[in-house]
């Protein structure tokens, strides 16, 4: 199968790429979304508090395994009570203050049987993060990933005029805050609506990627939304499913020991990310996207990695990934189908997830400085 064209390529992608060389580094990108307050609490008891948000998760994967030359802004808000200003993500990637609060999680864990394993209510709100929030210069690619409103309609509709490919997280589109529960005190339970309900249907024929949980996606409709951009539905320890408008692929997971879910599917979309910008077809891309997020589910709040795995993983990639003048994220083409070196690749991360499991029995993790 021939490379798919990317959405939204036209002539103001060209004249964009063009200009692109005035801005920043070719392979920069743009990941939006807020940092966040996350509290963990099982039978009423408060088992965990971390940094949280979208951006947290995505910025230290980023970090970790994107390509030499390789760079990203990040856009986040918090309030004068963020707790977390001098770990490892906000210290490389500092956030915007504003006089309203962080945004705050409780994420309430159950071992009932047929209840859910997690409910989620958002019990405080930072400030939306605006258009003119985002640097005004090119970006090869970006990340949506808000978690609790906090990217607009118009914010995203800024990003994709300023990226060259838009990779967006489904929660960051049909999110809906019960209000009724904020103003009982125990927080705005999190809902979902159906995409096309909202201000951001029309732009998904302009977004490169669109990532959404197998719970999320009966609301943005796959059928309809593969016509636009394509589609990953992450289906946890089953791995992944990618829909585009000529095919589909199912891609493998890696094991993984689940400690806390949170922030898998950042951690995701994060390494799939990187996967395209080391020149993989999006389908061996979505390994590095499921390798990344069982990583993130094996650990409490955002991840940290070994030296030793990373290393291992970024001379997998080394080997694996295709080398372009022009990487598939910042190029008009994008290759879905998987390479003949798919099950290759799927095994060799298999053995640097091993090494993963092992150091952590043996040492202390690195916070991602390398």
């Amino acid at each position: 199968m021939p490379p798919a064209a990317m959405p939204g390529v036209g002539e103001e992608a060209a004249a964009e790429e063009q200009q692109q060389a005035k801005g920043g580094p070719a392979l920069e990108g743009l990941v939006v979304g807020s940092y966040c307050h996350d509290v963990l609490l099982r039978g009423g008891r408060v088992v965990g508090e971390t940094l949280g948000g979208a951006a947290a998760f995505v910025s230290t994967v980023l970090d970790a395994a994107s390509p030499p030359g390789a760079s990203f802004s990040v856009v986040s808000k918090v309030g004068p009570d963020f707790a977390y200003a001098s770990a490892p993500a906000p210290a490389r990637h500092p956030p915007l203050l504003c006089p309203a609060p962080t945004t705050s999680f409780h994420a309430r864990f159950s071992d009932a049987a047929g209840a859910p394993d997690r409910q989620l209510r958002r019990v405080h709100a930072c400030d939306p993060i605006y258009p003119d929030d985002l640097p005004d210069r090119r970006f090869a690619y970006g990340l949506a990933v808000g978690v609790a409103g906090e990217v607009l309609p118009e914010t995203l509709d800024r990003m994709i005029r300023l990226c060259r490919a838009v990779l967006v997280d489904a929660q960051a589109l049909i999110r809906v805050f019960d209000a009724e529960a904020d103003a009982g005190g125990g927080g705005a339970a999190v809902r979902h609506m159906a995409l096309e309900g909202t201000p951001y249907a029309p732009l998904l024929q302009r977004v490169a990627f669109l990532k959404a949980s197998s719970e999320e996606a009966p609301y943005i409709g796959v059928e309809t939304a593969r016509r636009r951009c394509c589609v990953i539905v992450t289906e946890g320890k089953e791995g992944c499913r990618l829909y585009w408008d000529r095919g589909e692929a199912r891609v493998a997971p890696f094991s993984a020991v689940q400690v806390d879910p949170t922030g898998a599917g950042d951690s995701y979309l994060a390494g799939f990310a990187a996967g395209l910008l080391w020149g993989l077809s999006a389908t061996d891309a979505a390994l590095i996207g499921n390798f990344f997020g069982a990583a993130a589910v094996s650990q409490i709040g955002v991840p940290t990695f070994h030296p030793e795995m990373l290393q291992a993983v970024k001379t997998i990639l080394e080997d694996k990934a295709i080398q372009r003048s022009s990487p598939c994220i910042n190029g008009a083409l994008f290759t879905f189908q998987r390479s003949i070196t798919h099950d290759e690749l799927h095994a060799s991360l298999e053995e640097a997830a091993r090494l993963m499991c092992q150091q952590k029995q043996t040492g202390p993790a690195t916070d991602n400085c390398d």
